[in-house]
């Protein structure tokens, strides 16, 4: 069992057949699966749901499994993802159609699989979920972007080895199921908006306070989320961005000054804070040492400064130095619509020489 464990899925597959106590064996060991996707694919030209396995995490096509489910009618039509390409994408990768030959066409069309009286979104389900029970559920990573998930028929009790995950859930129920099915510390926490969903909803207070996500390294969720200024503070994440409802100027300054202190979250990176309403430049920088960018330093720093407000088209910015070390500085820009902080100043060291080195943390 041990060495099965290594072997890579052909070489499974081939020792199953070997003998019963082979096929037991392998049967029997988890397969080392590293990520599933679950979703519309963008480059297909009619209503579908694509499940690609990845084996690991090179994403070699040797170690994928892509297969794409559609509705025919009452029944759910298969086919692989390769094959589709060959015939409708027009690319260097695969000769055009029209040169295909009849017999490789037939192939290819032989190759399409119809299952009987099913739902082609419960069959991709049932499909993805199968690959999961393969690894006892032990995947890493997890994306899905599909609309109604069929939760009630879901097999999945818990994840617990997945550190990243991408739902594109429409409905903060489905949000919530799938955060239930995730270990408390996670690496990232992606909640992007479904394309054909136009509704933006509202992530509760008392479900922002789940450990999944006060705890997780990076998050970024492309709705609103309704931290409290003390939720926010309490943050263990070094990069992230969301919709704010209810953070104050004085929540802002507070973060910021933690950061000075030298109390901030350790690596800190970025902090995206979309918004609606007015903001007070002043109230965010009130007691903090800093420099406004419409004085010496944007003369000092005329690259640095000219790229950041070409990229982004910040309102006012300063940047603010920490008091544990003056080399180390985050930027502060308030737009309109966005509170931006980004680490941006580093400390460098070359000959002897100490000093600060601007750029943003890509």
């Amino acid at each position: 069992m041990e060495v099965v464990k290594y072997l890579n899925y052909n070489d499974r597959c081939k020792l199953g057949i070997c003998s019963k106590k082979d096929y037991e064996t392998v049967k029997s060991t988890p397969l080392d699966v590293h990520s599933i996707s679950i979703g519309n694919d963008r480059y297909v030209d009619f209503a579908n749901v694509t499940v690609t396995v990845n084996l690991r995490d090179d994403y070699s096509l040797d170690n994928e499994v892509k297969l794409i489910f559609s509705q025919l009618g009452e029944d759910t039509q298969v086919r692989w993802y390769e094959d589709y390409l060959k015939i409708h994408q027009e690319d260097d990768s695969y000769p055009r159609p029209e040169r295909f030959s009849d017999s490789y066409k037939e192939r290819l069309r032989n190759r399409i699989m119809v299952l009987k009286s099913c739902n082609y979104k419960e069959e991709a389900v049932r499909f993805a979920e199968k690959w999961m029970e393969k690894c006892n559920f032990g995947l890493k990573k997890i994306y899905v972007g599909m609309k109604n998930y069929p939760i009630d028929k879901s097999q999945i009790k818990s994840l617990p080895k997945c550190k990243y995950v991408q739902f594109g859930a429409d409905d903060i129920e489905t949000f919530c199921w799938w955060l239930q099915k995730l270990p408390n510390q996670m690496e990232n926490i992606q909640l992007v908006r479904l394309k054909d969903t136009d509704e933006v909803y509202t992530i509760p207070t008392d479900v922002l306070n789940a450990p999944q996500i006060m705890q997780t390294v990076a998050f970024d969720f492309w709705c609103r989320a309704d931290f409290s200024d003390e939720q926010f503070l309490n943050l263990k994440a070094n990069d992230f961005s969301f919709h704010c409802v209810n953070i104050t100027d004085e929540g802002i300054r507070n973060y910021i000054e933690k950061w000075a202190n030298g109390n901030g979250v350790p690596g800190f990176k970025r902090a995206l804070l979309w918004t609606n309403e007015a903001r007070d430049f002043d109230e965010m920088i009130s007691g903090l040492e800093c420099r406004q960018w419409d004085g010496d330093f944007a003369n000092e720093e005329p690259d640095f400064c000219t790229f950041i407000n070409k990229s982004f088209e910040p309102g006012r910015s300063a940047q603010i130095f920490s008091k544990v070390d003056p080399y180390e500085s985050i930027t502060l820009s308030v737009s309109h619509e966005c509170v931006d902080i980004y680490k941006t100043g580093h400390k460098m060291e070359e000959n002897g020489r100490t000093y600060t080195e601007y750029s943003l943390p890509w």
